[in-house]
């Protein structure tokens, strides 16, 4: 049995892995669930699922402590995660935007196994992303594809890799009615339900820039080699283009259980234990260009590629700031990379030489954002 835990085990990624862990129970001894909520949810997840921890940041009352299931201890914040970290062998990181980067630094500087559902802390950990490369699993749709595909060729024979974007709920729109459009439409994602940030990121391409940069990182590619595209019906979530004119590509429906199950398992594979597609439901698959004038957030991602170093956290923190001002209805839509140009425009500090100083910088660029956000407002 595996010994496993799940950071976000309340989100749209850490719900659907307990679907696959509930599916196949006797795989796993389930250590910790972890999340910043002492919500219903958690609850009802310790009641079922029975971990030897739960953990939240924020304490839960007498009622709740009394309603968790006999063999499970509840541990506070910090010190919480740390003893779940310390008796995993494996662990999801699904835990949404920046609060993600310090316990990815945990698991991998503690030689844990990481299955990796943060993108925030793959682009601004690069160093240590790359130098425990063998111990980290994509998660995320995309990333899972490609880390599949570039096991099936030698590395020189690729010609490009290409991320596909579904567009978000603005594919169609003219960019000058961009301007009027509200929280929630954008929050309507045509293809998949996630998070209100990733939902936002998405719908401004900013969530396929970063994207970018995590490939780089994960795959050790170079930015000419990867490209973008649209393709609105999402059920290709990777490709290759070879050195011989050929092209592969890794389809499936848009479950996020699908390359969910597949970190769980790799480098075996398990039967899909939910009712599928057949290959004649994923049709029309179909592709664009990508509106750069509509999406300016991806040139802004690859402006940030060519530069690197501090440049990565101030993109994540100042994005974290812009689209919480968005959501609450601050700034408009098309100001979102806006707030984030602004925030990187200001940058005059060198690269952060260790954790603390990465955490400080995305807190200056977050705060910065903030400010430059009102602004605007």
């Amino acid at each position: 049995m595996k010994r496993f835990s799940i950071l976000g085990s309340t989100g749209s990624v850490g719900t659907q892995t307990l679907d696959i862990i509930r599916e196949y129970r006797q795989e796993f001894e389930l250590i910790g669930l972890v999340a910043r909520r002492s919500s219903e949810k958690l609850l009802k997840q310790a009641i079922e699922f029975r971990p030897k921890y739960v953990v939240s940041y924020e304490k839960p009352t007498e009622e709740w402590l009394n309603a968790l299931p006999e063999g499970t201890l509840y541990l506070h914040g910090e010190e919480g995660l740390m003893a779940v970290l310390e008796e995993s062998q494996e662990i999801l990181n699904a835990i949404s935007g920046v609060d993600g980067i310090l316990p990815t630094y945990h698991i991998l500087t503690m030689g844990k196994k990481l299955l990796a559902s943060n993108k925030e802390s793959v682009v601004c950990l690069p160093d240590l992303i790359r130098k425990n490369r063998e111990k980290v699993v994509p998660v995320d749709s995309e990333h899972n594809a490609l880390f599949q595909l570039l096991q099936m060729v030698r590395k020189e024979h690729i010609k490009k890799v290409y991320l596909t974007a579904s567009g978000g709920p603005f594919k169609d729109l003219p960019v000058e009615d961009l301007e009027k459009v509200t929280v929630e439409e954008t929050l309507r994602h045509p293809r998949w339900k996630m998070g209100s940030k990733i939902t936002v990121d998405s719908a401004t391409l900013m969530n396929k820039g970063i994207e970018v940069l995590e490939a780089m990182t994960l795959f050790d590619l170079d930015l000419d080699h990867i490209r973008v595209v649209i393709h609105p019906q999402s059920y290709v979530h990777g490709a290759l283009q070879l050195i011989d004119g050929s092209f592969i590509f890794h389809v499936s429906d848009t479950d996020m259980r699908i390359p969910v199950l597949h970190a769980l398992f790799y480098p075996e594979r398990k039967p899909f234990p939910f009712e599928g597609k057949e290959i004649i439901d994923l049709s029309n698959i179909t592709f664009e260009e990508v509106d750069r004038k509509k999406f300016p957030a991806l040139d802004l991602c690859k402006w940030v590629a060519q530069m690197g170093g501090v440049y990565v956290p101030v993109l994540i923190g100042a994005d974290e700031a812009a689209v919480e001002l968005f959501l609450k209805g601050r700034i408009k839509f098309t100001q979102i990379h806006l707030v984030v140009e602004e925030v990187l425009s200001s940058v005059t500090f060198k690269d952060p030489e260790n954790i603390e100083d990465l955490l400080k910088v995305i807190d200056w660029a977050y705060h910065k954002g903030l400010a430059v956000g009102e602004k605007l407002a």
